[in-house]
């Protein structure tokens, strides 16, 4: 009996210099430090904050822990706080035979926005990609690149189906 995969991720919007929604992606690096070897779909835009639940972790707590290696202790406290206000929103919940996939949705200070995008590129982070609703439309299927190439434009938009569609109920959902 194989065990079902679950993952949980966090779509975050701020707003701009001229007040408008923006979701804040987290674009894929080249390196997988916790493995220590070669991403897939490198270049690939995700949610802001996404992995994979460990053995005996809820979807909270799975959440929690990905912001916290991800995006640190600071944010991790905050999505913490929005999760305890009843201000965090359930954005995709989708569960078949092989997977159980939660996407929530928050807004976020344009302070913490700012510190957000100006943290360093690296090996293994590679760093953020800010978009406006119009941008969405826009996305296109990962699945049409090569898994370990990857998307090598940086003008070109790619993520799996489903944060795509927990990116556009964010701005659907999040005013």
């Amino acid at each position: 009996m194989t065990t079902k995969k679950k993952s949980v991720g966090i779509q975050f919007l701020s707003r701009d210099e001229k007040g408008k929604l923006v979701a804040i992606l987290q674009v894929r690096s080249r390196w997988n430090a916790e493995k220590n070897c070669g991403e897939s779909w490198p270049g690939l835009c995700q949610v802001t904050a996404h992995g994979k639940l460990e053995e005996n972790e809820n979807f909270m707590q799975g959440l929690l822990r990905e912001v916290k290696e991800e995006l640190g202790s600071e944010i991790s406290n905050m999505v913490q706080k929005i999760y305890t206000s009843g201000k965090l929103i359930e954005l995709i919940n989708k569960e078949d035979s092989e997977k159980h996939i939660i996407t929530y949705g928050a807004i976020i200070d344009e302070k913490l926005l700012q510190n957000m995008v100006q943290r360093e590129k690296k090996a293994s982070f590679g760093g953020f990609k800010i978009i406006r609703k119009n941008e969405v439309k826009k996305i296109v299927d990962i699945k049409k690149f090569d898994k370990v190439a990857g998307v090598t434009d940086e003008k070109i938009i790619a993520m799996f189906g489903d944060e795509k569609e927990a990116v556009k109920i964010a701005f659907e959902k999040l005013v």
